[in-house]
């Protein structure tokens, strides 16, 4: 996936661009780390990358081999074609969950996917023990620590096994060996081919996994106190 000139921007937000100017490349294998001053863009271009909100400016394509027959722009993809192209955690994890416990949430993905009940159960399996959640899988996903809450957005994504993971914040909240374990686990998603964008405060994530680095502070459009770009 490449973008040029790409300006990001909310909905609502009368097509006025919260970052402009941006350039990136997003390659099977490698890890891209977005990071940047609270306020410059960084969740809203990672929804924009993940085609849950249209660019306000400039070009996001997809490359060939990656939209494979949906169209290079991300933003006219049907749900199920974003669901084998691109998992995306939210900055709230919340705002992703669908079910009433930890294993139907995993479930769903495959399941929308076609699965068979054995392919699902044992991919929710490994998912929940890879995650540490094994403990957790009848309870209500509403019910969960916040950190708790971060891994099962990860594993909801992870379950259907899309080739680009955008990751909004992935470690917020973990302690040492979960962390450990999350990057372990993305790194070897890596080496399988798939492509990482992680919005990051995490200094250390970004050493252990980035390949590449943006820095979207540069990026950020001033604006005045009614929302004017300056």
């Amino acid at each position: 996936m490449t973008a040029m000139g790409l300006g990001v921007g909310r909905r609502g937000a009368r097509g006025r661009a919260v970052a402009a100017g941006i350039d990136l490349t997003v390659t099977e294998g490698r890890a891209l780390a977005v990071t940047g001053t609270n306020g410059s863009g960084k969740s809203t271009l990672a929804l924009t990358v993940a085609g849950l909100l249209a660019p306000v400016a400039g070009t996001l394509e997809a490359t060939p081999s990656f939209a494979d027959g949906a169209g290079a722009s991300p933003i006219r993809w049907k749900p199920r074609q974003l669901l084998t192209r691109v998992g995306t955690v939210f900055q709230d994890p919340e705002h992703q969950f669908l079910t009433a416990t930890v294993r139907r949430e995993l479930a769903v993905g495959p399941e929308a996917l076609g699965g068979s009940p054995t392919e699902v159960a044992s991919r929710v399996d490994h998912l929940l023990d890879r995650l540490r959640l094994d403990h957790l899988a009848g309870a209500n996903p509403f019910t969960l620590s916040g950190g708790e809450k971060r891994r099962l957005s990860v594993a909801t994504v992870l379950a259907s096994r899309p080739s680009l993971l955008v990751l909004d914040e992935p470690t917020f909240g973990q302690d040492a060996r979960t962390w450990r374990e999350l990057v372990a686990l993305l790194a070897e998603l890596l080496d399988e081919g798939r492509a990482v964008v992680a919005v990051t405060h995490d200094a250390e994530f970004v050493d252990a996994l980035a390949d590449n680095v943006l820095d979207l502070s540069a990026h950020a459009r001033r604006v005045d106190a009614t929302g004017t770009p300056r």
